[in-house]
């Protein structure tokens, strides 16, 4: 069900139909500095400009000058200057209007005139803020962000503080470079775009039900809102950093994050309200400021920040041709890591099989090599048995020469004693008739 709700509302905030040449509004009628403007639209400079799909229209107060680099945009129709401020020009001509650290609030008719046209619904607001560093926009911008995001009904807030990374930066730990890490509703936001220049940035928190502030990315977020995503974090070596505070009566304390916190920290978040309009908000801004994120490099680290704003302007007015296609690629690409993943897998398998193999041929071939050693011995003991057996057969062959000498010698003995027997028998006859003779005699003399 909080799927379904969910892309019901990614779908309605951003509803309006392609449109090519969408009007975006930026602010410098607070204070703000219009650095980097002219890359926004400047296609020679940057091919990710976003001259091919909006048009740029610039706020400055009434009866001021402007810069070189606006009248230039003017002149050149890179740009439109309109003179006034949000509660005296029409404002429903624009899809998306951008503050960009201002160093003023606004006025209370430019909150009712920005909070009816966002409430008209389909619109998206970005105010850009900084860190507490009493530099470019500062404190003034956190809280003028503030009030805009509490006028609206919204529950993102800039906390009144800095972050640094040590790890993850351009040179030096304020010079963070930001992770691009979208929840995946909102994942073609990063497509080719990880690594976004946040120099000094302040942190994203979130309001709860009960007023108490928390981080953006604390798990109280998702416990009370499912309409609330970061966009943009600092690495795990991210530290809390406070440059102006209560104490020394200059500055605000922080209310999610105090000094020295470490961890994971949000710089950019989004909110999507019942009016299916969206705020975002950010702790670096993609004009003005001291270097805005749209820079590709910074002091020789490569960066991602033009196509990860285009990424973002696209999505903002609605231009949704070269982010189906970007989704459809991304998928694609998710698809064919998958499989390269589960191809690797299987190649895994197949080496630990084929190790296995071979750890069987090597036993086999040991088996073979002892079987062949204990072929040659019982070839030898053959061998030795033959021998024997020629042997014991030549013995064989002279006993039973023997054998025959012996039987012949035994037949003429038998012979001999059958000879002995029969004189024997003759004389021991003849004696018994002579005897038998002679008592015959005497009784006849008698």
């Amino acid at each position: 069900m909080r799927s379904k709700l969910l892309l019901a509302v990614l779908v309605a905030a951003l509803a309006a139909a392609q449109q090519i040449n969408t009007p975006i509004l930026v602010d410098l009628a607070h204070g703000e500095a219009s650095k980097g403007l002219d890359f926004w639209v400047n296609s020679t400079a940057n091919p990710l400009a976003i001259s091919d799909f909006a048009s740029l229209y610039i706020l400055v107060p009434p009866g001021t000058s402007v810069d070189p680099l606006i009248s230039r945009l003017n002149v050149t129709k890179m740009a439109t200057i309109i003179r006034g401020d949000l509660s005296t020009v029409d404002l429903t001509q624009f899809k998306v209007i951008i503050l960009g650290q201002p160093p003023k609030t606004l006025s209370d008719a430019e909150l009712a005139a920005l909070k009816k046209w966002f409430e008209s619904g389909g619109k998206v607001l970005w105010c850009a803020a900084d860190s507490d560093y009493p530099a470019q926009g500062s404190e003034e911008s956190q809280a003028a962000c503030n009030d805009v995001a509490e006028y609206l009904g919204a529950h993102i807030r800039l906390d009144y503080v800095s972050v640094e990374d040590s790890k993850h930066n351009a040179r030096a730990g304020y010079r963070v470079v930001g992770v691009v890490d979208p929840p995946p509703q909102l994942a073609f936001l990063g497509f080719m775009a990880q690594r976004v220049l946040f120099h000094g940035p302040g942190v994203i928190a979130v309001v709860l039900p009960n007023g108490t502030w928390v981080p953006a990315n604390s798990p109280a977020v998702s416990k009370y809102y499912n309409n609330i995503f970061v966009i943009a974090r600092t690495t795990e070596n991210g530290v809390i950093v406070e440059h102006r505070t209560s104490a020394d009566k200059k500055g605000r304390d922080g209310k999610a994050h105090k000094a020295g916190d470490r961890g994971v920290f949000a710089l950019m978040a989004v909110e999507f309200m019942p009016s299916n309009s969206v705020l975002i908000l950010s702790g670096e801004t993609p004009y003005g400021g001291y270097e805005p994120m749209v820079a590709p490099a910074y002091y020789g680290v490569a960066l991602e920040g033009p196509r990860f704003f285009r990424n973002l302007m696209l999505w903002a007015t609605g231009n949704y041709r070269e982010l189906s296609t970007m989704v459809a690629q991304s998928q694609a690409l998710a698809q064919l890591t998958n499989s390269i993943a589960s191809l690797s897998g299987d190649l895994q398998a197949v080496k630990g099989d084929m190790a296995a193999v071979k750890g069987a041929v090597g036993g086999v071939q040991s088996d073979v090599g002892s079987l062949k050693n204990t072929v040659a011995q019982l070839g030898n003991q053959i061998g030795g048995v033959a021998g024997q057996i020629n042997t014991v057969s030549g013995q064989v062959s002279a006993l039973s020469q023997k054998v025959d000498q012996l039987s012949q010698q035994l037949n003429a003995a038998m012979a001999e004693a059958s000879n002995a027997r029969t004189v024997a028998f003759v004389g021991t006859a003849l004696a018994l008739i002579f005897a038998i003779a002679a008592a015959a005699l005497a009784i006849r003399k008698r």
